[in-house]
């Protein structure tokens, strides 16, 4: 059934290859043409559908950039909020709305990004152009940039998830392509993430330098610190390994999640998944909690993603019991973090200021 699926579906995925190959041709003969932005911008993008880890890449670019004392203005689209148009989701000291106003991406940056302002706005010319009037900003990182070219980039950096390569085979809806492989020649940098094999990486970056010639760099994406987002506590994450837990989750990849908390050596009493970006209501929270207790779980175990749309019901979890969430940060050799510093370093050099990447 499956396979018959797929073949009603081909023709589908040729018109969409088609289509972003004549909007990417257009760019490309500029006969449209990217703005630009009195700022540097980084974009920070893919060529496939989720699961790359883009948002700790936005991250630990952007921790980089607060460090060398940049003010840095991350804009973003929203996918799947409630808004429309520009708004402020972070002024770089409060975070000013909710999930469900400025998407649960966008809000989970805003919180681990104190010092950042965010911005979430589907026009992204429009977005840059506003947060660097209102903040006044020195950089913009553009979170999923890559298919977005009406706005200039300075640097673009494309993801590419070594663990899920059969997802470059073919466009949408049939593969999780959004574009051609040969786009990857507009790359500045490739970055191979989640990849556990020295053979995983070296099949990427074969597979990149058929099309393109950007460096190829490395990086995991790692448990760093757990947290009991209810209480503020932060929990020594070898302390995982003595508890048992219930997973839920409404991303993406959730057996990415799942990988990891079994990496902790977590003893896991059970699984419940959701749609990506889902909504959790408060029956979504009771179904949870009456799972996890009836399988004698001591702790909840969620992502950031998911943690950010689960405020509201604080208080359910606090009566019942405890949640805990996994936090991740993405990690480079040292030999990859130079090769992203020559390049950071040559983007923001308009500041005649460098970029140090410990």
């Amino acid at each position: 059934m499956l396979k018959v699926i797929t073949y009603i579906l081909y023709p589908f995925s040729f018109m969409y290859a088609f289509i972003m190959y004549v909007r990417n041709l257009f760019f490309d003969v500029r006969l449209v043409r990217s703005k630009i932005l009195p700022v540097p911008v980084i974009s920070v993008g893919n060529i496939t559908t989720g699961g790359t880890g883009k948002t700790p890449a936005v991250v630990y670019l952007a921790r980089q950039l607060l460090e060398d004392g940049y003010k840095v203005g991350v804009v973003s689209r929203g996918y799947k909020r409630s808004s429309r148009g520009y708004v402020v989701v972070s002024d770089g000291n409060n975070v000013l709305v909710d999930a469900e106003t400025g998407g649960d991406e966008p809000v989970m940056l805003a919180h681990i990004l104190p010092g950042a302002v965010v911005a979430v706005d589907e026009n992204r010319v429009r977005g840059g152009k506003s947060i660097i009037q209102n903040f006044s900003v020195d950089v913009i990182i553009l979170d999923d940039g890559f298919q977005h070219r009406a706005l200039h980039r300075d640097l673009d950096i494309v993801l590419i998830n070594a663990s899920r390569q059969d997802h470059l085979r073919a466009h949408l809806p049939v593969g999780r392509l959004r574009e051609s492989m040969r786009s990857l020649r507009r790359a500045d940098i490739v970055i191979v993430t989640k990849y556990n094999s020295d053979r995983l990486y070296k099949s990427v970056e074969n597979l990149v330098h058929r099309y393109a010639t950007a460096p190829v760099i490395g990086s995991e994406i790692t448990p760093v610190a757990c947290v009991d987002i209810l209480q503020h506590v932060e929990i020594p994450i070898e302390n995982l390994a003595t508890k048992t837990a219930y997973l839920f989750s409404g991303i993406g990849h959730p057996e990415d999640f799942h990988k990891t908390a079994h990496g902790l050596h977590i003893q896991i009493r059970g699984v419940h998944r959701f749609q990506d970006h889902h909504r959790f209501n408060e029956a979504d929270i009771n179904e949870i909690l009456n799972k996890a207790e009836a399988s004698g779980a001591d702790v909840l175990l969620t992502t950031e993603k998911d943690a950010v749309r689960l405020y509201l019901y604080k208080k359910l979890f606090i009566q019942r019991i405890p949640l805990y969430v996994l936090r991740v940060s993405l990690t480079m050799k040292t030999l990859d973090k130079g090769v992203l510093n020559k390049y950071m370093h040559q983007v923001m050099n308009r500041y005649k200021r460098s970029v140090t990447i410990n």
